[in-house]
């Protein structure tokens, strides 16, 4: 007759047991077992026992959980004895009933709450315990931090220093900005000013070579004005005046008679010919010598006879003057 066996799970940490009635329940719950500790990333160590009917200890194994390979591989070798015993029916009945009551006792008193997570979970609640005392000095290191922090925020005010600075700065360019652009200015004006000053010189130069080269013409022409004007004729004189000079009218001088003249300077302005001549002249009895500056106010008129025409009345001046 084949006998009852039953299988104990025995937690090597713990302590914990728990018993199947067969061999496929204990696959499964090792196979749980091995899941749940898997998921969790724990390791621990279960005592597998294959008992008789009578109590005697027919097979045993360690397994470490989580396991490295399926359940049925790793028990593959464990759990399948069978104790075969011939008994008298009056042998049998004590027998059956004492094992019956002792494997009910033992199944009472062995048997502990099953390892599961909410066992695990018991062992951690006082960690739990541990981590509410935590909080009770975390506030402190808080207090202090801000105890420390208060003299940080006391030093903060320094932002209007730096905006001064920064004030300061903006008002410094500024200057500089201006003083520059007064620089340009100046220079500009400057610039300006010696550009005209230039035109002047450049304009009066070429004046000075244009009546230089007709210093000669109007020198001539002076020269035979001079000649006709002491002749005491006034009608040789036509030739020499403007229209305007000739309804005003030009006197010659007369008794009086040319000794010599002689070229002194030559001005312009705009365009009039200034020509001054140092005359010297005598009476007809060759007496009363007089030496005069005489101006002569030319301008160019080449339809002229002589290309220039007298445009006022001869200026007598003193030479020692």
């Amino acid at each position: 007759m084949v006998v009852t066996v039953m299988f104990r799970i025995t937690n090597i940490q713990t302590r914990q047991q728990e018993t199947c009635p067969n061999r496929d329940e204990l696959l499964s719950i090792i196979n749980e077992k091995s899941v749940w500790a898997e998921d969790r990333h724990e390791s621990f160590t279960l005592q597998l026992e294959q008992v008789a009917e009578d109590g005697s200890l027919l097979d045993n194994m360690t397994l470490t959980l989580p396991l490295q390979e399926i359940v049925e591989e790793a028990l593959s070798n464990f759990g399948l004895k069978r104790e075969k015993k011939g008994f008298s029916l009056l042998q049998r009945k004590p027998q059956a009933s004492v094992s019956a009551e002792e494997v009910t006792q033992k199944t009472e008193d062995e048997l502990v709450e099953p390892i599961s997570a909410p066992q695990i979970e018991k062992e951690e609640a006082p960690a739990s315990k541990k981590d509410l005392v935590k909080p009770t000095e975390k506030p402190k290191k808080e207090k202090k931090a801000q105890k420390v922090s208060k003299p940080k925020q006391a030093v903060a005010p320094k932002k209007p220093k730096t905006q001064k600075a920064q004030g300061g700065n903006i008002l410094t360019n500024g200057l500089i900005w201006k003083l520059l652009s007064l620089g340009a200015l100046g220079m500009s004006v400057f610039a300006f000013s010696l550009i005209q000053s230039q035109n002047q010189k450049l304009q009066s130069f070429e004046n000075r070579l244009s009546v230089e080269a007709d210093q000669g013409k109007v020198e001539v022409v002076g020269r035979f004005f001079i000649a006709n004007y002491y002749s005491g004729n006034s009608d040789n004189l036509s030739d020499f005046l403007s229209k305007d000079l000739k309804a005003e009218g030009v006197e010659a001088k007369k008794a009086t008679q040319v000794q010599s003249s002689i070229y002194e300077t030559l001005s312009s302005s705009k365009d009039t010919i200034k020509v001054t001549f140092i005359v010297t002249t005598k009476g007809d009895d060759d007496s009363n010598i007089k030496t005069v500056r005489l101006t002569l106010p030319f301008k160019e008129d080449k339809k002229s006879k002589y290309g220039y025409v007298l445009v006022g009345q001869p200026n007598f001046s003193s030479f020692a003057e």
